[in-house]
């Protein structure tokens, strides 16, 4: 929701419930007032017929605006108002009336006086404030609209094309800058914060990425002048079997330590985004090509493969991402396979599923994409294939997922 209809909505929420109380507070104010003035009339009117019977001896009725007629004797009764229902004759329906009525004492006689004026109906009362209430409340309305259709156009404008040039920021664009430049203090201020963030994210970035390139090339040196000289060691002819068995044992050590380094280094470059080349991947033939570098492996745990794979089934990546997914993902199946086990691989234009048998062990579905989760702690695999395929999903907006049914797990890569 945008912040000009989160406000709109407050605006019209308040004000129309602002309105409902006025409108009944508008009701019972007139109705006061009105009410008032006619007491003010009435009793003037009360007072000028008293006058005139005493001048005069009576005065004529004017029915029902004025009632005059003689009572039998009783004491005189001060003034009493009252809201009274009169049948029009001509309307054919009860009218409301306003009254005020007194028994006095005129030249000895004792009449009973009555001077009345008819009041607004209260349903045309309500009727017409209802209708003023809303002319008023569709006419904020209409100004609320124009007023915000304005301020969206000019004084946010600065604020959207802002959010348009973030949208286009790269980490690896040194010259990044915010072109929009607006007269208000908050925007302008906002402008100024998110060039010095963007500054220091592409600084980081740009000595992360200079840290990953030195250490790739600075560790696997030294490890690989190790490995040549254990190498060399191991040829020795005066070697005990002691000896021997320490070299080889500190060789395949290194070995590891440099195949940890560059899956480190290659997670560290996926998580960074260092693979900005895309193009069409024909994800059929590079699943084919790998099943077949595969074939020795699956062969000699007598593997049994099934595969269901889509021709042309083209997808919008870096090709060593997708290259390093399917080889993780057939491999993880592959190694963590059982003797005379099955693999089942999917692929279509929304879907890679890539399937294994094995017993059922006690894997967190949450926990198995972390890094160096391992099921088996006893396995030389350092537990990082996983990792390094969620992070080629994120980077590439795809889901995945992992399920373990019918004794097989599954891990499901959804495009």
């Amino acid at each position: 929701m945008k912040l000009l209809q989160k406000t709109n909505r407050a605006y019209l929420l308040v004000s129309g419930t602002a309105f409902i109380i006025a409108g009944i507070v508008f009701y019972f104010v007139i109705s006061y007032f009105f009410k008032d003035q006619l007491n003010e009339k009435l009793f003037h009117d009360i007072r000028n017929i008293t006058r005139a019977i005493k001048k005069n001896g009576t005065i004529p009725n004017y029915y029902p605006f004025i009632e005059i007629r003689e009572v039998s004797k009783q004491s005189e009764r001060s003034f009493k108002t009252i809201d009274t229902l009169i049948f029009n004759v001509f309307e054919n329906r009860n009218i409301p009336f306003r009254q005020i009525s007194l028994i006095s004492v005129i030249n000895d006689k004792t009449y009973f006086i009555a001077a009345r004026d008819t009041l607004i109906e209260e349903d045309d009362l309500l009727e017409v404030i209802a209708i003023v209430t809303g002319l008023v409340f569709v006419l904020l309305l209409v100004g609320l609209y124009f007023i915000n259709r304005k301020l969206s156009l000019n004084i946010w404008q600065p604020f959207y094309k802002t959010l348009d040039e973030l949208k286009e920021f790269s980490h690896d664009k040194p010259e990044f800058r915010l072109s929009s430049e607006s007269e208000l203090y908050e925007f302008s201020e906002l402008n100024k914060t998110l060039e010095k963030l963007t500054r220091k994210v592409i600084s980081d970035y740009q000595s992360l990425k200079r840290f990953t390139e030195d250490a790739s090339h600075e560790i696997q040196t030294p490890l690989a002048v190790i490995q040549s000289k254990l190498e060399t060691l191991m040829q020795y002819p005066d070697l005990n079997q002691d000896q021997a068995e320490l070299i080889n044992s500190a060789y395949v050590y290194t070995l590891r330590i440099s195949k940890l380094t560059q899956t480190l280094l290659l997670l560290t470059k996926i998580a960074n985004d260092q693979f900005p080349e895309k193009k069409a991947i024909n994800m059929s033939d590079l699943l084919g090509e790998k099943i077949n570098m595969f074939e020795d492996l699956i062969s000699e745990k007598s593997l049994i493969l099934n595969k269901d794979i889509k021709l042309d089934c083209f997808l919008e990546t870096n090709f060593f991402l997708a290259e390093s997914l399917v080889i993780n993902l057939i491999g993880n199946a592959v190694k963590h396979n059982i003797k005379r086990g099955m693999i089942n691989i999917k692929l279509d234009k929304n879907l890679l599923e890539i399937s294994n048998s094995g017993k059922m062990i006690p894997v967190s579905t949450s926990k198995i994409f972390d890094r160096f989760y391992k099921t088996n702690m006893s396995s030389d695999s350092p537990g990082l294939g996983l990792a390094i395929v969620k992070e080629i999903c994120r980077l590439n907006k795809w889901e995945i997922k992992y399920v373990f049914e019918d004794n097989l797990h599954k891990v499901l890569v959804n495009f």
